[in-house]
């Protein structure tokens, strides 16, 4: 990473710890709400008590089927069968898609109106959101479906190596980033709802599990695409890129690797202090630590709002960088280096 960009991380890592202290202070602009403060008070009272499975572990097997889900389109967007990679494409679009529809049937009952108390100010603010990501889920699915029919129109095989090459990614490194980009960008309304979600709800508890499992999951897919970039080096940036789209590119894949790993952590650190379990399907995290009503705030802060403030930038930044190197600068290999 060049010294620019470790420079803009390093500003924003230390803005965002800076700000901190002035934002959760009794007086500040995300002080927690009375009721936030009343709830905060309960999940301390009722430390622990969030151990339990649906009848079954429906949620925990709900969350092995999603991951083999994933793992399955995210195989089969990069197989060599050109058959198959309209299968992966079309899996793809049907989730986004489904996502979409999801989030406005949940607004056609009520369910995005009707929900728990704010923990933040800025909570308020919610179901509005969901219903932008509804939206642009939609929107999504339609061109995803749109792409899966382009797709029908080729035959070519996709000769890949296992490991990366010097011009493009191979297809373990490929497998890796389509689950992980899939399970993250689906983790962001479903963790959006999580705190929508009333206590009172019979599904609440069994929607923790699941994104609790599928956020643990993400975490343990860096690290694993972190090992395997050391076994398997990266092919290089492309080599018509102008200075500053290398420094930008750089900068935007180190926040986005901040990102995946920031998310699930204060997620975990932020349960914790409350007295709640992590889930790992059918497991469950230990209490590390005494729960803390005091620091449930900073890192509710981070978990729900500076991180994905950056990540809504970060993302948006790192799909318009791709949109124009391929339809505005014409580097035809700009998206081949990671999918076909």
């Amino acid at each position: 990473m060049t010294g620019i960009s470790r420079n803009v991380v390093l500003l924003i890592m230390l803005a965002m710890i800076g700000l901190m202290p002035s934002l959760v202070l009794a007086e500040g602009p995300l002080a927690p709400t009375e009721a936030g403060n009343e709830m905060t008070a309960k999940l301390i009272a009722n430390a622990g008590d969030n151990d339990h499975r649906m009848a079954y572990q429906a949620d925990s097997i709900a969350g092995v089927v999603i991951l083999a889900v994933v793992l399955f389109a995210a195989a089969w967007l990069n197989h060599a069968s050109p058959s198959r990679r309209i299968v992966g494409t079309f899996l793809t679009a049907a989730m986004t898609l489904g996502i979409g529809l999801m989030i406005g049937w949940l607004h056609l009952l009520g369910s995005l109106d009707n929900v728990r108390p704010p923990l933040l100010p800025t909570d308020e603010l919610k179901p509005l959101l969901m219903k932008l990501l509804g939206i642009a889920f939609t929107i999504s699915g339609l061109f995803l479906l749109l792409v899966t029919y382009w797709q029908t129109k080729r035959s070519d095989v996709l000769a890949l190596q296992t490991v990366n090459e010097s011009g493009r990614y191979g297809r373990v490194t490929r497998i890796i980033h389509w689950t992980t980009a899939i399970l993250f960008v689906a983790l962001i309304p479903m963790g959006i709802f999580t705190s929508m979600i009333p206590e009172d709800v019979w599904y609440r508890q069994g929607y923790y599990v699941v994104h609790k499992s599928l956020g643990l999951t993400v975490l343990l897919l860096v690290v694993l695409r972190l090992f395997w970039h050391r076994v398997s080096p990266t092919p290089g940036l492309d080599a018509g890129l102008k200075p500053w789209e290398r420094r930008s590119a750089h900068t935007a894949h180190v926040l986005l690797y901040i990102l995946m790993i920031g998310f699930p952590i204060t997620g975990f650190v932020m349960s914790t202090f409350g007295g709640k379990y992590s889930h790992f399907f059918f497991w469950d995290t230990p209490l590390f630590w005494a729960p803390d009503a005091d620091l449930i705030v900073p890192w509710a802060v981070l978990h729900k709002l500076a991180l994905p403030l950056m990540f809504y930038v970060t993302f948006a930044a790192h799909i318009a960088g791709s949109l124009k190197h391929q339809f505005v600068d014409k580097h035809d290999d700009a998206f081949k280096r990671m999918v076909t």
